[in-house]
């Protein structure tokens, strides 16, 4: 699919596109992208999972399909472009998850889902692009299938991660495959063969950076440091077809990093709550009682969000962690209200 066959979409990327050029390759405060967790119940128990739902933290809630379809109208609005599906695991509820598709009328939106790839057969694979899902990044969590097995708590799991992957790029879905990357594993061996099989398959390679938050809470030690950090732009250099969310897509030297995207995608919990990320457990909002506008302004209002970082804050910025992360007990469900730590001079 071509994105000449969205023209709303298309309207909305070149305007993207057209404001980090003339911010020298930086994002500002420029919106980008709604990351939906509309249901956060999952098969798998990743030991290091940022939404705790392996402890069975509100798996049986969910966003109505009423208001899924106003964050998205609101969001195009917005000019907002992005729209990523999250969980949990979505397949789990597969009528449920081409409910909130049909919700969120994707014609408007490069639309995108995330998923340990567990249910994703042929036929899944071929009902998702059929509902114009252009990407699903499937994680990987090693080359060694008993490594990810254990990671993931589930005997199997790697084969049919590995399996939906072939099955996405059957039927002309963008492969991901998700990699987490952290200080215990930044130069290991399996990190170099992941990114190289992405690379021999023609997948596209995500980077995250580990978080200590949810299930790795008050673990800093996972961070990467600024050793990794370069280790990973190196990387960037070698494998073309690696990304990270903070860097610039449209830089043809591989070198530009559009920033932290704190705000620029705003991460929408199943009880409606609005974080600054998915990573960062700070709430700004809740779309039951303000608009993403409002939301969105306020967020932009704490300087931390609003100026540009190279860093990932959740990720890098070992600083930032220390003060705003690691309050006991702070979750998705449980996040820290950005009015309660941040001080007056935090704020433009």
């Amino acid at each position: 699919m071509s994105l000449l066959d969205q023209p709303r979409l298309l309207e909305k990327f070149r305007s993207f596109h057209s404001y980090v050029r003339k911010n020298n390759g930086q994002m500002g405060t420029k919106q980008r992208g709604i990351d939906l967790n509309y249901n956060n119940a999952c098969n798998l128990k990743c030991e290091y999972c940022f939404t705790n739902s392996p402890k069975g933290d509100h798996v049986k809630d969910e966003l109505p399909i009423d208001l899924v379809a106003d964050i998205a109208d609101q969001a195009d609005e917005l000019g907002i472009f992005e729209f990523d599906l999250q969980g949990g695991e979505l397949l789990l509820k597969p009528d449920k998850l081409f409910e909130v598709l049909e919700a969120i009328k994707p014609e408007r939106f490069y639309l995108y889902l995330t998923t340990n790839g567990y249910f994703l057969d042929e036929k899944m694979a071929k009902r998702l692009a059929d509902a114009m899902v252009r990407r699903v990044s499937v994680s990987i969590d090693s080359m060694d299938e008993k490594v990810h097995d254990e990671v993931r708590g589930r005997k199997g799991s790697w084969k049919r991660a590995m399996e939906a992957l072939k099955h996405l790029k059957n039927v002309g879905i963008d492969p991901y495959l998700n990699i987490t990357v952290g200080h215990y594993n930044a130069f290991s061996k399996d990190i170099e063969l992941l990114c190289q099989y992405s690379q021999d398959q023609g997948y596209t390679t995500l980077i995250n950076v580990a978080t200590p938050g949810g299930m790795a809470q008050n673990h800093g030690e996972i961070m990467v440091d600024e050793k990794d950090s370069a280790h990973l732009i190196e990387l960037r250099k070698k494998h073309t077809n690696i990304l990270r969310n903070l860097w610039n897509p449209f830089d043809r030297k591989h070198e530009q990093v559009l920033g932290c995207n704190t705000v620029n995608r705003l991460y929408i919990t199943p009880l409606g709550d609005v974080l600054v990320c998915p990573y960062v457990h700070i709430k700004i909002g809740n779309v039951y009682e303000q608009s993403l506008k409002e939301i969105a302004d306020y967020g932009f209002s704490i300087k931390h969000f609003r100026n540009h970082s190279d860093l990932c804050l959740a990720g890098e910025d070992k600083e930032f962690v220390s003060k705003y992360m690691c309050r006991e007990g702070q979750t998705i469900f449980n996040p820290s209200l950005a009015k309660d730590i941040f001080k007056e001079e935090d704020f433009v």
